[in-house]
């Protein structure tokens, strides 16, 4: 440890040295050692800095979320099963037309159709976003296309029932997502 000698007319207590030396002390050493890192570090006959070249990354590219799995059906307290998704996955925005990803999603589910042995209901609703007419035909027609997707796939016709429910439990004006779905119940 450094102890700076104190000059002759400076009195000090026995143990203790003066402040102002001390920091005077402190400081002359961190000058001292900042001096010898940087000297250390700036030497001739090393090579100088070199900063890194820029770095070049791939853009991430950006796939839609896959749809649901509706392989399985839920058990109802009554004994139905029901199977439900959301209309957002199956067609765009206003539309009745079903999206290419989604009647292959609507395929895995044909075969516990098929062991079913009762009839089959095909449900859509709504949120509340819009008429109330346009909102119960639009749950109709996308119910149909459901319904045309499981006929196509061998399920007959006459055990698929078309129920569209419009806005039924949706708030007026409220974009709710979970209130836009399609629900097939096997009764």
């Amino acid at each position: 440890m450094y102890h700076a000698k104190l000059a002759a007319g400076d009195a000090a207590p026995a143990g203790h040295r003066a402040p102002a030396v001390r920091m005077r002390a402190t400081a002359v050493l961190m000058a001292t050692a900042v001096l010898t890192v940087a000297a250390a570090g700036c030497s001739s006959d090393e090579p100088s800095f070199t900063p890194a070249p820029p770095g070049t990354r791939a853009k991430p590219t950006i796939e839609p979320d896959p749809l649901p799995p509706l392989g399985q059906f839920v058990r109802q307290p009554d004994g139905t099963e029901v199977s439900t998704v959301s209309a957002d996955y199956l067609f765009d925005i206003g539309s009745d037309q079903l999206r290419p990803e989604a009647a292959a999603a609507l395929e895995q589910i044909v075969p516990a159709i098929r062991e079913h042995a009762g009839t089959v209901e095909v449900i859509g609703y709504t949120d509340g976003v819009g008429a109330a007419d346009y909102n119960q035909s639009l749950s109709e027609r996308r119910a149909r296309a459901v319904v045309a997707i499981l006929v196509a796939d061998g399920i007959p016709e006459s055990i698929l029932e078309v129920v569209g429910k419009g806005e039924e439990g949706a708030e007026d004006d409220v974009a709710d997502y979970t209130r836009r779905k399609v629900e097939i119940v096997l009764k």
